[in-house]
């Protein structure tokens, strides 16, 4: 037997009878207040989940695109001090914790140097990097190496992002005799 109600009076049928009449469940205005809400419910969620979405894929973008610019900062500074090697000699690389390569605007690595706090107070180090908006500090670490004919160069570039403090730190051993 299956009970439904009809017109406000509770009916029996059993599963073979057929019904004509119209079942009174909900009203029809009830009904759409329903399906708005559920749709409204749908819209949000979708809505919430496309900003967080855009939200995690900018800022990973914006990580990616610094982790690149601090590599080359490395790669840069690297590719100098291999320079200023191969112009003013090997021992012109004097061990420090923190050095800057100072001129480096100009053309001429012969007129390049190393530069600290302590050999000339005007030199901040590590050295900061402005690049699209962003502060990146530079420095340079040199110490000897396995042999007395090698140095161990180290770069270190680190910013601030909205993940808190990132860095890219490259190690290079150059010799005497390369």
């Amino acid at each position: 037997m299956l009970r439904f109600r009809l017109q406000g009076k509770w009916m029996k049928a059993s599963h073979k009878s057929v019904v004509s009449c119209p079942l009174s469940v909900v009203s029809k205005s009830a009904q759409s207040l329903i399906e708005v809400v559920i749709a409204m419910a749908v819209i949000v969620g979708l809505a919430v989940a496309l900003v967080t979405t855009t939200l995690v894929v900018q800022r990973a973008s914006r990580t990616a695109k610094n982790t690149s610019q601090a590599t080359k900062l490395v790669q840069q500074n690297i590719e100098q001090v291999r320079i200023l090697r191969d112009r003013q000699g090997f021992a012109s690389l004097a061990n420090n914790d923190c050095w800057v390569l100072a001129n480096t605007a100009d053309i001429n690595p012969n007129n390049w140097k190393l530069a600290n706090n302590s050999s000339d107070p005007s030199v901040d180090c590590p050295e900061s990097v402005l690049l699209n908006q962003v502060v990146f500090d530079r420095s340079l670490k040199i110490e000897i190496g396995a042999n007395s004919d090698q140095k161990k160069v180290t770069v270190t570039v680190s910013w601030t992002d909205s993940g808190g403090t990132q860095s890219v730190i490259n190690q290079t051993i150059l010799s005497s005799n390369d």
